[in-house]
């Protein structure tokens, strides 16, 4: 029952991050532009940008619930622990994520709010997914040397960079070129969203070498493939003009590609 709560803990935050994806490729952020009411009520009206970011809410709201809960638990039942301390972390998270993410429409999205408020809710999965794997544990370790350790650091540098280049309205700078944006001048935009894929195809070759470690072998060719079908959506991004539905995906696959390399990096 703990342990379940633990996972929904979990599920509920990666709904919440792919979801809230999904709210930014349709431009609803602001769908409602106060807070914590939405339009000066309780209940969003009948637009859908405001339905959207009203769900998002919710969903927020609810996953919550349960990180509080998962903090209780672990502070009950493994007292003065790693996991104890890993618990109140993760609810210290997701209080100061409450404030940002009422900061971002109060202060209508300025840079610094958003990639805080991007940040903090990876850190809210990555906690969660650490407590549930390492739950009734005494002890824990990671492998630093790990090269699924690395594909995970660069995997969660690589999203605050796609953050940087969506807020910075750079997601179609570079047209509909998919590779090395020839057709366009090398501007501010054009390297921010450049920068980006550069930095994807780094992440898929540096995958591809990690095939050679022997200890991670199929984990790390299912890292690999998983790499390609994200630089594959990130590319049909482009090419579709940002919809909404590739750049959720683009997104949805990269969070389980995080997911993954973590949970085998930590010991």
């Amino acid at each position: 029952m703990k342990k379940g709560v633990i996972l929904l803990t979990v599920i509920l935050s990666y709904v919440l991050l792919v979801f809230g994806s999904a709210v930014a490729a349709y431009g609803a952020c602001l769908g409602c532009p106060d807070w914590p009411l939405c339009y000066g009520s309780f209940l969003p009206p009948e637009q859908v940008g405001a339905l959207l970011e009203y769900i998002h809410r919710v969903i927020a709201a609810i996953t919550s619930v349960f990180v509080f809960s998962t903090a209780f638990i672990t502070h009950k039942d493994f007292r003065g622990s790693f996991l104890s301390r890993a618990g109140w972390l993760l609810a210290l998270v997701v209080f100061v994520q409450i404030f940002v993410g009422g900061l971002t429409v109060i202060l209508k999205m300025p840079f610094w709010v958003s990639i805080t408020h991007a940040f903090l809710g990876l850190s809210t999965f990555v906690l969660a997914l650490f407590i549930l794997k390492k739950f009734n544990s005494r002890s824990f370790s990671i492998n630093f040397r790990s090269s699924t350790f690395w594909i995970f650091t660069l995997l969660f540098l690589q999203v605050l960079l796609g953050t940087s280049v969506r807020k910075a309205n750079a997601g179609f700078a570079c047209g509909q070129d998919l590779f090395l944006c020839l057709n366009v001048q090398w501007d501010g935009d054009v390297l921010l969203h450049l920068s980006h894929r550069l930095f994807g195809f780094f992440i898929l070759i540096f995958a591809l070498l990690s095939l050679f470690d022997k200890e991670n072998r199929k984990i790390n060719a299912l890292l690999f493939f998983l790499i390609l079908l994200i630089i594959t959506f990130g590319l049909l991004s482009v090419y579709s003009l940002l919809s909404p539905t590739m750049v959720s995906m683009h997104y949805a696959l990269t969070l389980i590609a995080i997911g993954l390399s973590f949970w085998r990096s930590v010991n």
